[in-house]
Formats: C-alpha cells, structure tokens, sequence
C-alpha cells in the first residue's frame, strides 16, 4: 500500500481510528509517523485480525487534513482434504456477518 495523498511530517500529532462492523477495533493518539503507510500498519497492528471491511479514519492536527481509507481483510481458514473435517463455524465461512 502507497498513500501519498497528503504531506506528513514525523512532529504531527495523528489520531486515527480503525472500524469494523461499525465498532471501533483500534484507536490511537500519537506522533512519529513518516508515512501514511506507517499509520496504517501501526493501527491495523494494534487491531489484530479482522475479518471483511473496515474504515481507517485518519486526522492530522498539526496540519489539520484529515482522510478516509476503506481497508479489506480475510483470514485465511484451514483447507482440510475434504470439507466435513471442518470445524462448523468455517464451513459456511462469509466476509459478511
């Protein structure tokens, strides 16, 4: 992922917000970023796994832009040799709930 939408210097204090399903998955307040690139990394680490589409919201209050990233994720499931070894809850697996 590339995001040079917007200038970003490593004294700016960033607050960004990650949603999934409408829930706030991961929040921070924080300064030391170099690149968009790092923001997205840092909160989707603080995050942990998640499954289907999420929101990045990101403001710059130093600068005072602010921006909207829609993210993807899936988790990868087992792929046994034949479905019925499959624990229930994967084998009607959905990005979708």
């Amino acid at each position: 992922m590339n995001y040079n939408a917007t200038s970003l210097s490593v004294n700016d204090q960033i607050f960004a917000t990650l949603e999934v399903g409408g829930k706030t998955v991961a929040s921070i307040s924080k300064s030391n970023f170099s690149s968009i690139n790092d923001i997205v990394r840092f909160v989707c680490a603080i995050a942990g796994r998640f499954m289907g589409l999420a929101r990045l919201n990101i403001r710059n209050k130093t600068q005072g832009w602010a921006m909207n990233l829609s993210l993807a994720s899936r988790q990868s499931a087992p792929r046994p040799s034949f479905h019925a070894a499959l624990p229930a809850q994967y084998r009607q697996a959905s990005l979708f709930n």
